[in-house]
């Protein structure tokens, strides 16, 4: 089966379907292919580690309203469900936060010395101890939660987690970092639901499937290292994507594909609103499958209707739930009023700055990082150095213009599979994209801290990151085709190796200094 990436072979040496791309036949290429499986279970292994590893290190909670999302875990194990009203944090939740927050992640190293906050409540005097807890049990008890009215899946998947944990004996801070290492979980089945995918879907390419995996296994998104909903979208998504593919030959026995791949597109509508973009995923899957299926039209329409129907049904109830109970559909309205943003007027919306060539490139470039590093800070610094932020940056731009250049010449010729998933792939990263302009555009911020009057511009790569298995897709795909135009000289598997490896140091570089806090794991876990 062709590669979908190697651009400057003349056309008679163009691989045919069933055949090695030239690449494939490299040297190496038969133990990758012989050891695919065990490399791939490695890499699981690996990234396993690593995200357990970074939600010891970090401590709690970091400045992505992490304890929000606490309590928004904790509501639902104690059997509670979200009113017309933001709730406050229950008691619960604002005993862990007082006892156990960081001040680390917002406030300068200095400030924490001379006011004391430098150090754990449980290590202050008793005298100390008991009148700081009581101020920040106060400060905490007041505190609303504003993402209690947010889609429940992750909530109520954590807090099943939550009650394993419980019951083996788990108690206090230990049961926020148990609800984190539930990312260890999913981020594993991500990597290995990415294996399972493009080797589905580039059976003759061992680069490509196996350098999906691995550029996944070290993609430096810091939101995995949290307590955070959006964590379970890059998982259900490559989960709908791999289903979708398995339909899109047409074959009558992959009928049970395309409901659990249209099943799995609803889920993540249920994470966050901002996953709507996998339908158009599923329709993509859908027009590839009515256009191979030789099943009547009645019954290509009939099964047509009743994926899309598996993909709403959900949602729909979700919506119609909010809608009687809190009298807003989308669960958002309380948040929106809460930070004090407004709906702009429809005459508004052309003067935002984003339709400047400044205000579009800061949107990009901003959204192009934090899509790779995520949004952390420590000591109230980004977590990030200008190298790496530049590398991601510029490669993300050049592999992804090889990629769409490549697919776009060679879509004639590309096996079904590979073209539905490269249509896929472009449909989720624009719809993404447009997601968060659209979203920009709508709102005057007023005195908000981000986003703001000053920069009115969502750039939060964590909540589009259900379109990070289909990003890294086109990433690879492009890192190839350019290994092809000057190979010889340089093997792709060299620079892909490169490329994890100087991620991989950038990211220990940076998140090194948070080894020393002492409140994170490891430390509250010594005696």
């Amino acid at each position: 089966m062709p590669s979908p990436l190697v651009t400057n072979l003349p056309l008679s040496d163009q691989p045919t379907l069933g055949e090695k791309s030239p690449l494939a036949r490299s040297a190496g290429d038969e133990f990758l292919r012989n050891n695919a499986d065990k490399i791939a279970v490695l890499l699981c292994i690996y990234a396993a580690f690593r995200i357990w590893f970074f939600a010891a290190a970090f401590p709690l909670f970091n400045n992505i309203d992490e304890q929000s999302h606490f309590a928004c875990v904790e509501m639902f194990v104690e059997g509670r469900f979200p009113g017309k009203k933001l709730p406050p944090f229950d008691p619960v939740s604002a005993r862990i936060a007082s006892i156990y927050s960081s001040g680390e992640y917002l406030n300068p190293e200095d400030l924490l010395v001379r006011t004391g906050q430098n150090v754990p409540i449980t290590s202050l005097p008793p005298g100390r101890r008991e009148t700081r807890f009581h101020s920040e049990f106060a400060y905490w008890s007041r505190h609303v939660n504003f993402e209690a009215q947010a889609p429940p899946l992750y909530y109520l998947l954590a807090a099943g987690w939550y009650r394993l944990a419980a019951s083996a004996g788990i108690t206090d801070w230990g049961l926020a970092y148990w609800i984190r290492f539930l990312n260890i979980v999913l981020y594993t089945l991500l990597v290995w639901i990415s294996y399972r995918f493009a080797r589905a879907a580039f059976p003759a390419n061992s680069f490509l499937f196996l350098s999906i995996p691995a550029l996944v296994a070290v993609f430096p998104q810091d939101v995995f290292f949290g307590i955070n909903r959006d964590v379970l979208s890059a998982p259900l998504t490559a989960v709908a994507l791999l289903f979708l593919m398995k339909a899109a030959d047409g074959r009558g026995s992959r009928h049970w594909a395309i409901f659990l791949g249209a099943f799995a597109v609803g889920l993540t509508f249920l994470v966050n609103l901002s996953n709507w973009v996998a339908l158009a995923a599923l329709a993509v899957a859908l027009w590839f499958w009515l256009r191979s299926s030789s099943e009547s039209r009645a019954r290509k329409t009939a099964l047509a209707s009743a994926a899309v129907l598996t993909a709403i049904a959900l949602p729909s109830a979700w919506i119609f739930y909010n809608y009687l109970v809190l009298g807003d559909p989308t669960g958002s309205r309380a948040k929106i009023a809460y930070l004090g943003w407004t709906l702009k007027p429809v005459s508004g919306l052309l003067h935002h700055p984003f339709f400047s060539f400044s205000g579009l490139s800061y949107f990009l470039l901003s959204l192009t990082r934090t899509f790779w590093r995520g949004e952390y800070v420590w000591h109230g610094q980004a977590m990030r150095t200008s190298p790496a932020d530049w590398f991601y940056v510029l490669s993300s731009g050049l592999f992804v213009l090889i990629f769409v250049v490549s697919f776009l010449r060679r879509q004639k010729s590309l096996p079904r599979q590979q073209l539905l998933v490269g249509w896929q792939a472009l449909v989720l990263i624009a719809g993404s994209v447009l997601f968060m302009a659209a979203i920009s555009l709508l709102f005057d911020f007023d005195g908000c801290v981000y986003p703001s009057r000053e920069r009115p511009y969502f750039v939060s790569g964590r909540i589009i990151s259900g379109a990070l298995l289909p990003f890294v897709m086109i990433y690879a795909g492009g890192l190839e085709a350019l290994a092809a135009r000057i190979r010889p000289r340089i093997h792709p598997l060299f620079l892909l190796g490169s490329v994890m490896l100087f991620i991989t140091v950038s990211e220990i570089w940076v998140r090194s200094r948070v080894l020393s806090s002492p409140f994170n794991f490891f430390n509250l876990l010594s005696p």
